[in-house]
């Protein structure tokens, strides 16, 4: 009896969930600034509007990309940028929001939020040309966050340019959470260090001066610029950490939301930007571009 209810139970579940209109779903593009093989085409996907809220839809997406712009890299490398929306409809029935794409505050104790059907996802988001980044604009309330694809609940559009440097820059996490340190504890890498061009092991740096920096950082490099130290040095802290693991600058929006890229991340970023829209990267010139003064 007892498996004869469940069964029941989950009859009930598959007939419950409505079907949406995947196979339907409205592709339209908002920024168009050419060849999507030569820019990095940024594609919104909504999650939760429903029928008679894809005004509000469109206006989010635009917002969203609107805040990019005013970001000081994106703003000046707004030109290899594409962006599209794809909106498939969510279903409201009574009170209760069926979302297209399965949005759902994860279970850990952060409130980040994750949409669950990601072939849905991917699927409806290849529609739109090029498709290099997907990013959700869902209703559901929470943390925004980034993994295959970056999740912006409640038009919460600040954590944009920190999630596309995970994207596009392949860019670490440099602030302390103990809450994210219990699920990612491990820095065990072998004899390897930290996949991220901005964070590295104790193992694998000298802090000592800046020659010392300059001979054994990933960026060290930089402190072959004049006037480099101590704007870029070595400091403690990252990796969800506040010690035993090192990266390069105080601030960055790596750490914090409101800070610019870093130096060293704002140069991995372009780097990336070009190497997608197949541009030469020339450091000197990239360097009389953008000189240390500006940041500081």
């Amino acid at each position: 009896m007892k498996f004869l209810c469940l069964f029941l139970l989950l009859i009930g579940v598959a007939i419950a969930e409505p079907k949406f209109q995947y196979d339907k779903a409205q592709v339209k593009t908002l920024v168009n600034q050419g060849d999507p093989s030569k820019h990095i085409d940024l594609v919104f996907v909504g999650d939760g509007y429903t029928p008679n809220r894809s005004s509000e839809l469109e206006r989010d997406a635009r917002d969203a990309a609107d805040s990019l712009w005013k970001y000081p890299l994106f703003k000046d490398y707004k030109q290899y940028f594409n962006v599209h929306l794809v909106s498939v409809p969510s279903i409201q029935e009574g009170q209760k929001t069926h979302y297209a794409f399965g949005s759902e505050t994860l279970n850990n104790g952060q409130g980040t939020v994750d949409v669950t059907k990601e072939n849905e996802l991917k699927a409806v988001a290849a529609k739109a040309p090029g498709c290099d980044v997907i990013i959700v604009l869902t209703t559901m309330l929470g943390r925004a966050h980034a993994g295959d694809f970056i999740v912006l609940p409640g038009r919460s559009f600040e954590p944009l340019p920190h999630e596309l440097g995970h994207k596009l820059g392949k860019l670490g996490d440099e602030y302390s959470s103990e809450s994210s340190l219990a699920d990612r504890r491990s820095l065990n890498f072998g004899s390897g260090d930290i996949p991220y061009p901005n964070l590295t092991l104790p193992s694998k740096i000298d802090p000592t001066n800046a020659e010392t920096i300059k001979k054994t950082a990933k960026w060290g490099h930089f402190l072959e610029l004049p006037g480099a130290f101590p704007l870029v040095s070595a400091y403690q802290g990252g990796f969800y950490r506040t010690v035993g693991v090192w990266r390069p600058t105080f601030a960055c929006i790596m750490d914090d939301d409101g800070a610019p890229f870093c130096p060293v991340c704002h140069e991995e970023m372009v780097k990336a930007i070009y190497a997608k829209c197949g541009v030469p990267f020339d450091d000197k010139a990239y360097h009389r571009r953008h000189p240390l003064s500006q940041w500081r």
